[in-house]
């Protein structure tokens, strides 16, 4: 240590021996004699305590010496204030300028105080920082009154500015130095137009004026208060006033300014007043307006405070996620019984608008009104108060869930048409190939010389044909292929292929139910339609283990024909669900993944939608064919 900070430290010393006699001896006339002293310390560039003043012992009940050589985690200091102390002197040791911050420190028996921090460097005999000298003052009382002068010098200007009487402030030159927002109310006149103008050259009559300027001066020359009767020509006519002036006094009690407060002549009052209610029932009336608006509009509108408690919730929070508004109103999401996985990662986005001030949007996944998880898209919006601050967060947050769905059928349909056009310029090319290798291979089969061949003939013959499938799979992606429509009823259709089905399925031991309700003719291509139900039924065969169970229903729901194909198997993995219908997309070792893709096409030819609902109990297939 150098000798330079070894002499301060010494005279600190002293002071504090001195200070602490003077205590004593006031305590030893008045026992109740407290003092608020700063704790004031001095560390070393290893965060080491070289010094500590009485206030260590006298407020915390700690010897200051015993405080020496020991750094704040020794302290007990968790690491996360350490961390922020060692920032604070890391910046006085390098840029070698005083620092001043605001910190709260809980105290024993005191609770959490706010102590006023400075932070100096300390040069040595070489120019050179060798420690920091910090002092903290407990301001808690003095942040306290200044608050409250705050909102007492708050309530007076809103008290003057809401008055229903016009209040300005005149100078000893009769200036107007300050008018509320009466004036405009009454008179058609805003406050601008008067501030810096005197009597004279605002337009009023030489009369008039003469009068304000002689009640003005006999308050500037007695300092007595003045009352008297004028008009006050204005945009809606002449207005009489009864007018009190009332003299202001500076620190030494002369009078620096008049404060004139203005009232309505009896006739202009009752003339004021029906106007103030006229303009209380409009106010009223769009007040309603807006909350009609808000109440009946399809988004969750919502107010926070800093604490992400709700201030307000719009009805739609039960119409579309099954919450009453009610429930919500003075909680947070966690005190409304919320996972911490479902409301932590938006969370942050709030937070964020808190602390940058800045409009958030973000999309999440939620639960719906019927439970089931949904996407929604928020935005948040900061609310300032007058002083820049944010007060409050305003979110909008509307579900779209089916325009996330209408994104996800365009790119699917995208990749289908990528592949269908693939499909149409090279099926054919590939086709006539393989139907002239099939004929020669049947051939052979049939030649005596090639007999002991036949089984290995029969089984090129089959991945002939399976590979012909899959290029009629291919074509049936097509984009523009030709369609046939038709009046056909669905459950024509049905019936024709109830057999084939049913067979289809004992050959896998499940069960096949059909169940057709009474549906009018549509407009279809009835291969497509059969080869879309095929597919369908087949992928939920697969799909069930050994017993399961087979539904397919039609029935009317709306405007819509729907074709439902139901199973009892495990349902769809949601890694799955989110590509289900995207070519080549396949959980079968010998699938090749086009199936779903086909009926999707069949499905977007047709005009119709394909909706999939899966759970472990099953899965169904809901197709929404346009009456």
């Amino acid at each position: 240590m150098s000798e330079i900070i070894e002499d301060y430290i010494m005279n600190l010393k002293v002071a504090d021996k001195q200070l602490e006699q003077i205590i004593n001896l006031r305590q030893e006339v008045d026992r109740d004699y407290q003092i608020e002293l700063p704790f004031t310390f001095i560390l070393d560039k290893n965060y080491r305590f070289l010094y500590t003043n009485i206030a260590y012992r006298l407020l915390w009940g700690m010897e200051p010496e015993s405080l020496i050589s020991k750094n704040s985690l020794q302290l007990g200091f968790d690491t996360e204030q350490f961390t922020h102390i060692k920032t604070i002197l890391d910046s006085v040791f390098d840029k070698g300028k005083t620092l001043k911050f605001i910190k709260y420190i809980d105290l024993p028996n005191r609770g959490k105080r706010a102590f006023e921090t400075v932070v100096t460097p300390l040069y040595n005999n070489l120019n050179e920082i060798e420690a920091v000298i910090s002092t903290a003052m407990d301001i808690t009382e003095r942040l306290i009154i200044e608050e409250e002068k705050g909102k007492q010098k708050q309530l007076y200007e809103n008290l003057v500015e809401n008055s229903p009487d016009i209040i300005a402030r005149h100078d000893r030159n009769h200036r107007y130095l300050f008018v509320n927002s009466a004036l405009e109310r009454i008179t058609g006149i805003a406050p601008s137009e008067l501030i810096g103008k005197t009597f004279d050259n605002i337009g009023f009559p030489e009369e008039i004026w003469r009068l304000w300027s002689d009640r003005c001066e006999e308050v500037f020359e007695t300092g007595k208060i003045v009352t008297f009767d004028t008009e006050f020509l204005s945009p809606k006519g002449v207005i009489k006033l009864e007018t009190i002036l009332i003299p202001e006094r500076d620190k030494k009690y002369n009078i620096e300014t008049i404060l004139a407060i203005c009232r309505l002549g009896p006739r202009q009052l009752k003339h004021a007043m029906t106007e103030l209610e006229q303009a209380i029932k409009k106010l009223r009336k769009e007040k309603q307006d807006f909350a009609t608006i808000i109440d009946n509009i399809p988004m969750i509108i919502s107010r926070f405070d800093k604490d992400l408690r709700h201030i307000y919730v719009s009805p739609a929070s039960e119409t579309l996620c099954g919450v009453k508004a009610e429930l919500c109103l003075g909680k947070t999401w966690h005190e409304m019984g919320m996972a911490e996985t479902v409301y932590l990662p938006f969370q942050k986005f709030y937070e964020e608008v808190f602390s940058t001030g800045l409009t958030a949007e973000f999309e999440t996944k939620f639960p719906n009104a019927l439970g089931e998880m949904a996407y929604f898209q928020t935005l948040v919006i900061p609310e300032m108060d007058d002083l820049g601050q944010v007060q409050t967060v305003l979110s909008i947050s509307q579900d779209i869930t089916e325009k996330k769905r209408a994104e996800a059928e365009m790119s699917r349909l995208d990749r289908l048409n990528l592949i269908g056009e693939m499909a149409a310029s090279i099926g054919h090319e590939v086709r006539n190939p393989l139907t002239t290798v099939r004929g020669y291979l049947q051939y052979f089969q049939k030649k005596k010389d090639t007999i002991e061949y036949r089984e290995q003939f029969k089984i090129m013959i089959d991945e002939l044909d399976r590979s012909n499938l899959i290029i009629s799979e291919f074509l049936s992606l097509a984009k523009n292929k030709a369609v046939e429509f038709k009046l056909y009823n669905l459950n024509t259709i049905i019936s024709t292929l109830f057999l084939l089905i049913q067979a289809d399925g004992f050959r896998f031991g499940h069960n096949v139910q059909i169940e057709m309700g009474n549906v009018p003719d549509i407009n279809l291509d009835e291969k497509e339609v059969r080869q879309l139900l095929l597919n369908l039924t087949r992928n939920a065969f697969e799909a069930m283990k050994f017993g399961g169970v087979l539904t397919i229903q039609s029935y009317v729901d709306g405007s819509n024909v729907m074709l439902a194909v139901s199973d009892t198997g495990g349902g769809i993995p949601p890694r799955i669900l989110d590509k289900i219908g995207t070519p080549f997309l396949t959980t079968k070792e010998d699938g090749v993944g086009l199936g779903l893709a086909v009926c999707y096409r069949i499905a977007h030819r047709h005009g119709a939608k394909i909706d999939v609902k899966t759970s472990s109990q099953g899965t169904i297939f809901l197709i929404a064919f346009q009456i």
